[in-house]
């Protein structure tokens, strides 16, 4: 079995799973979601989710429930379904300028979920087709330039 998409049904709560079954077809299921707060944490359900049905979520990231889960939440708080969307993914991305060292605990956590699930679907491994044993580029694209720090003095012992 693999997901192909992950999406949300909102009344009654509900992930909705496209997977491509052993036989090759394309199938859908809809699973619905039960005790989910609009306020409180969305682990307990994505743990209950991933228990009540493993055979089907379990190649599905975490982190991509956890945003259906938070999309569910929104639009329960009274948002309809594209602010809802759209609050979810602004929470959810990296923006590469920004200070992760300044986030509090539960934010850097989303941050490196994220960062982690776009690692692991980038990596190559060996055994995947364009993996390559010791792979060398050569980053020089431009002129060195002197840092000045680590040049080498002559009277630095002196």
């Amino acid at each position: 079995m693999e997901p192909l998409k992950l999406g949300v049904r909102t009344h009654p709560p509900g992930l909705t799973l496209v997977y491509r079954s052993a036989e090759g077809k394309e199938r859908y299921r809809v699973m619905p979601i039960r005790f989910l707060n609009k306020f409180g944490s969305v682990e307990n359900v994505l743990k209950e989710m991933k228990d009540r049905h493993m055979a089907y979520l379990e190649k599905v990231p975490d982190v991509k429930m956890e945003k259906m889960l938070h999309i569910l939440q929104e639009v329960d708080r009274g948002r309809n379904l594209e602010e809802a969307a759209a609050a979810v993914a602004r929470e959810y991305s990296v923006d590469p300028d920004q200070d992760l060292n300044k986030l509090d605990d539960t934010t850097l956590d989303k941050k490196k979920k994220v960062m982690n699930t776009s690692f692991e679907k980038n990596c190559i491994r060996p055994g995947d087709p364009d993996y390559e044993y010791d792979k060398q580029v050569d980053f020089r694209g431009g002129e060195n330039v002197e840092a000045g720090w680590d040049s080498p003095e002559e009277d630095f012992w002196s």
